[in-house]
């Protein structure tokens, strides 16, 4: 009878832990078969705040004055399925006479960087965009100027940058996507480092050409011969980022001292036809001759 109920324990035992390991694995199956837009700590906080979709006009703000927060808007969530970081509200930093942005190593969910992306209200379309700014130091780094609208917001994705990679900070990185495609490879020598002083960037979109500008320099010009020229207006935005492993490659391996900062004084949209003042007007270039 003693070895009977030692049996019986045993089996009850047995059927127990494969009861148990069938509900890990169940449990498994299932956060594997959720999509990531169910998963609330993957969501955007405030989706419902991103900017609005109206068409802006030109603008030059100076940064370190005054902020209007219905002109201006804080990332603060991550995108799922994407290669950029987490964006965080609190590593943009307000300063006297500029804005910083941050990025760390600092684990968000299944995010392991967090970076900083501030961007203007609004959409804007065909004129001339410039930047003040000194870009952030470290390979990994991103540093970057852009208009963008991608699917995701029911768009094209198309997009026009300034970037640069802090593996190489002797070079501007220029680009534009039309409708998902890219250009690419575009690396204009500036014969000083982004990331030691400050320099005024610039692009002119037309409908049939885009324009780089370095100071007052005319540095390269796109045009439908290269690939088709972006129609769609999009967001103006300005952030600091390093994505995953796809993206190496590219930016180079995240060895960024971390905090490293990019530090923007400036940003101005005149747009076409538009005789506004923008960054250039006040930006003395005789300072940065080289």
């Amino acid at each position: 009878m003693a070895r009977s109920g030692k049996v019986r324990t045993f089996e009850v035992w047995r059927i127990s832990v494969f009861a148990l390991i069938a509900v890990v694995v169940l449990a498994g199956l299932a956060a594997l078969m959720t999509p990531p837009w169910e998963d609330a700590a993957r969501l955007p906080k405030n989706v419902s705040n991103l900017p609005d979709r109206k068409l802006a006009g030109s603008f030059v703000h100076h940064f370190g004055g005054p902020r209007d927060e219905a002109e201006w808007y804080k990332s603060d969530f991550y995108y799922p399925n994407s290669d950029h970081p987490a964006w965080k509200a609190d590593l943009i930093h307000f300063k006297q006479d500029r804005i910083e942005l941050e990025v760390r190593r600092q684990r968000t969910a299944y995010k392991k960087i967090a970076g900083a992306e501030y961007q203007r209200r609004g959409f804007h379309h065909f004129g001339r965009y410039e930047v003040v700014m000194q870009a952030a130091p470290g390979s990994g780094t991103v540093s970057a100027m852009f208009t963008h609208t991608h699917q995701q917001f029911g768009d094209p994705h198309d997009e026009i940058d300034i970037e640069f990679l802090g593996k190489d900070l002797t070079r501007l990185h220029a680009n534009y996507f039309t409708n998902g495609q890219q250009l690419g490879g575009i690396y204009i020598p500036l014969g000083f480092d982004a990331s030691k002083e400050v320099h005024l960037y610039a692009f002119e979109w037309e409908p049939d050409e885009i324009r780089w500008y370095v100071d007052d320099r005319l540095a390269y010009t796109a045009t439908p011969a290269d690939m088709p020229i972006p129609q769609a207006p999009g967001r103006l935005m300005l952030h600091l980022w390093s994505g995953g492993r796809d993206q190496v490659g590219w930016h180079g391996k995240p060895t960024f001292k971390d905090g490293a900062r990019a530090k923007y004084y400036c940003l101005s949209y005149q747009a076409a036809g538009d005789e506004t003042r923008q960054c250039s007007d006040a930006f003395n270039f005789s300072r940065h001759d080289n």
